[in-house]
């Protein structure tokens, strides 16, 4: 599959062997993810893909092999693989030969992609089948921020005796209103290229807390409640 020092350097090369990769795609894991290149004309891959580790995208499958022992005959199994847009692949997945990714897609870790996958959809297991909606998904991460947030922060209070400081919450900071864009936030505003949409969002979204104080005040009731 060619040698892969960095992400950059594993796209470049699948694009030299003809591979066809859209722009911000992202290699989380370059030195154990393969993707496939011995039919590069077979395989694209849009934009916006995050490719976790360690993750194995295929055009092909030599299973014929065990045909061609017993039979005598070829029975070749090369087909069009294809990734949408703004897709992210998780750890351990494998998406075989012949398989249509679509748009806005999330595939779970570990997951078998075999066939035809919706757009704006989540996907997993082995074989993956859908699960949701990506409105649902969305819906389903809106309704768990506060109480992982709040996890989140008690867990780290009780580990280091204090609270985190708001600049740890790049997670979570539309919760409350941020007293500012720390380094941390600013990463995660730029994520996926659409940093002035999510800047506009964060301006105009109705927070459950007036600050990270206010915020930090809910988390100290929750912890004398957990603690009775």
């Amino acid at each position: 599959m060619g040698y892969r020092a960095t992400a950059e350097t594993y796209i470049k090369y699948s694009r030299s062997k003809g591979v066809k990769v859209g722009e911000n795609v992202k290699i989380f894991r370059p030195f154990n993810t393969t993707i496939d290149v011995q039919n590069p004309h077979l395989l694209t891959i849009g934009n916006d893909v995050q490719i976790t580790g360690p993750v194995t995208i295929l055009t092909h499958d030599y299973s014929w092999s065990v045909l061609k022992k017993k039979y005598g005959i070829i029975y070749g199994n090369q087909r069009k693989t294809v990734i949408g847009n703004n897709v992210f692949i998780g750890g351990g997945a494998t998406i075989l030969g012949g398989s249509h990714i679509g748009d806005n897609v999330i595939i779970g870790a570990n997951s078998v992609v075999s066939g035809n996958v919706d757009s704006n959809s989540v996907y997993a297991g082995n074989p993956a089948r859908k699960l949701m909606t990506i409105e649902e998904y969305r819906d389903k991460r809106e309704k768990r921020q506060l109480k992982e947030a709040v996890e989140y922060v008690l867990e780290y209070k009780k580990r280091f005796k204090t609270y985190p400081p708001e600049e740890k919450m790049d997670e979570y900071f539309f919760l409350f209103k941020p007293s500012r864009i720390y380094t941390k936030y600013r990463s995660q505003l730029e994520l996926m290229g659409n940093y002035h949409e999510t800047l506009k969002k964060l301006s105009t979204y109705h927070t459950k807390f007036s600050s990270y104080k206010d915020f930090l005040n809910y988390c100290n009731k929750q912890e004398m409640v957990f603690s009775k």
